[in-house]
């Protein structure tokens, strides 16, 4: 044989086998054969259940949350981490973060829910796009070398702690990973399989698909096993994080995805200035003929003083309507999360902690060197007449400040529907039936939107794709603080979307087998 084709066919030998239908792991643990998910029992498993975060049991969830997810007939949770709650300092470990961890691992067991843990959040940030990431100004994972073995190790201190844990069906090992490329991404997932195998033999490795520079996404095969792979559904993004993303166009589910399109009128309010004491403002207007979009808009030419705006109320035909779109109650601003805000144009318009009418924050503007302008998201129009109505406040102001009904026709951006979705995620199922391995759908979701029922028929028709497909999935997400997005919400956690949970548990009832 010629030296080039022994190294090719030495090369062969050494890629991972998709082909053969041998169990990857050990028996008594969760495990992949093939493209099937088995039990400790060696019974086919399909993992159904909900993301729920570490952090939010530190201060408002607890075992009455692992009963409740449970009691929905879900058998498994995964279970987001962050590096921050689990490291004390590089390659240190917090023993409080571990305990709270062992404590949910105990819960599991109790309530017999698998518990599948994911690193969300590594250390030196490993993706651009995350809410998180925003906040902490960084993304350095891939760049030095540093993070990456404080990545190791964490994963390492893990794996020594719960390799004996049944009850854990796998390990996610990087959330959404943003990498320079396919090669950079696959040796930091095959350096993270070796560590975690030199410890732990038991458990599956899920392995997400890489997030590349241009958004493109791609499922790459690994060098082990006992392998899951997993993708995150969020498709059309503006639909399914409707309340968390600053493009808030309306869609019907199964239909349009509309936004404002040409200004066809406005009503203003005469120009704001010369009060330091809060005072009411209102407008009222009726919809000019063709308008189907509305934007209220605080706005400001103010180059000298500053005024403030809080408490903005829009009613429609005699009742009101939720602001900055008909879902999330922010007309105060008083909502402290990335996206759930207002739209701003110009550089002058902000939150301010400094001065409000209520709560904690307004939105002022200040010293702009030209028009500034705070939008609310697209409101559909309904028939009747609208009321506007703001309190403001000014300081030395003398510029063109006002209250704005600006009325729009409506642009058509997309239409989505069943096949849309499924066209979409075929991706993934060309994966799974080209390597014969499992699929995990780690992340959907359907927020709270104005249109009524489209969130559920998504839920459905997304949840009816993944079922006759033979894909598991975890739903985002069990709780969230912020209304709109958790199925529960609240500091006593209540049950917030009772209509999107019976859509869930239509799909999830329990595996009788779980050890």
């Amino acid at each position: 044989m010629r030296p080039l084709a022994a190294l090719a066919f030495v090369s062969v030998l050494l890629l991972p086998s998709f082909t053969e239908s041998k169990s990857g792991g050990p028996p008594g643990f969760v495990r992949v054969s093939g493209e099937k998910v088995l039990d400790g029992a060696g019974e086919p498993l399909v993992l159904k259940g909900f993301n729920i975060a570490l952090k939010d049991f530190r201060e408002t969830l607890g075992e009455a949350d692992i009963k409740r997810i449970a009691d929905t007939g879900a058998n498994s949770i995964r279970l987001v981490l962050e590096y921050r709650q689990l490291e004390s300092s590089p390659f240190a470990y917090d023993e409080a973060g571990f305990s709270l961890l062992d404590a949910i691992i105990a819960w599991c067991e109790k309530y017999k829910v698998y518990l599948i843990l994911d690193m969300h959040l590594a250390p030196g940030i490993q993706n651009p796009h995350d809410f998180v990431v925003h906040r902490e100004q960084s993304y350095r994972f891939w760049r030095e070398t540093r993070y990456q073995e404080r990545f190791y190790a964490l994963w390492t201190a893990i794996a020594k702690r719960y390799a004996q844990r049944k009850i854990i069906a796998g390990y996610d090992l990087l959330n959404e990973g943003t990498a320079p490329g396919v090669v950079q991404y696959l040796k930091v997932m095959n350096t993270a399989v070796r560590k975690i195998r030199a410890h732990d033999g038991n458990h599956i490795l899920i392995v997400e698909e890489a997030v590349l520079p241009d958004r493109s996404k791609r499922l790459l095969p690994i060098e082990d096993d006992n392998v899951f792979y997993s993708i995150h559904f969020f498709y059309p993004p503006q639909f399914t994080f409707y309340t968390t993303t600053r493009e808030r166009p309306i869609t019907r589910y199964p239909g349009k995805m509309v936004t404002s399109g040409e200004a066809i009128g406005i009503a203003e309010s005469e120009r704001l200035r010369g009060s330091r004491e809060w005072r009411r403002v209102t407008i009222q207007a009726m919809p000019p003929e063709g308008a189907k979009i509305l934007r209220v808009i605080l706005s400001s030419n103010e180059p000298r003083g500053t005024v403030w705006f809080d408490d903005v109320v829009l009613e429609a035909d005699g009742h009101a309507v939720d602001l900055p779109a008909p879902l999330v109650a922010n007309n105060s601003f008083e909502i402290d999360y990335p996206g759930i805000s207002w739209e701003s144009r110009g550089s002058c318009g902000r939150v301010d902690a400094t001065s409000a009418r209520s709560g904690r924050h307004a939105i002022v503007f200040s010293q702009c060197a030209g028009r500034g302008s705070v939008l609310s998201s697209p409101i559909a129009v309904e028939p009747g007449a609208y009321t506007l109505s703001a309190w403001v406040k000014t300081d030395g102001a003398r510029g063109d400040n006002r209250l704005v009904l600006s009325w729009h026709k409506r642009k058509t951006l997309a239409s989505f529907n069943k096949m849309t979705l499924r066209e979409r995620i075929s991706y993934a199922l060309r994966f799974k039936s080209r390597h014969r391995v499992p699929i995990y759908v780690g992340e959907f979701t359907a927020h709270a939107n104005p249109t009524p029922d489209s969130a559920n028929n998504y839920l459905k028709d997304i949840l009816d794709i993944m079922e006759s497909t033979g894909l598991h999935w975890s739903y985002w997400t069990y709780y969230s603080e912020y209304p709109g997005i958790g199925i529960y919400t609240g500091n006593d956690p209540y049950l917030a979307r009772p209509d999107s949970l019976h859509v869930l548990q239509r799909y999830m009832p329990r595996s009788e087998s779980t050890n």
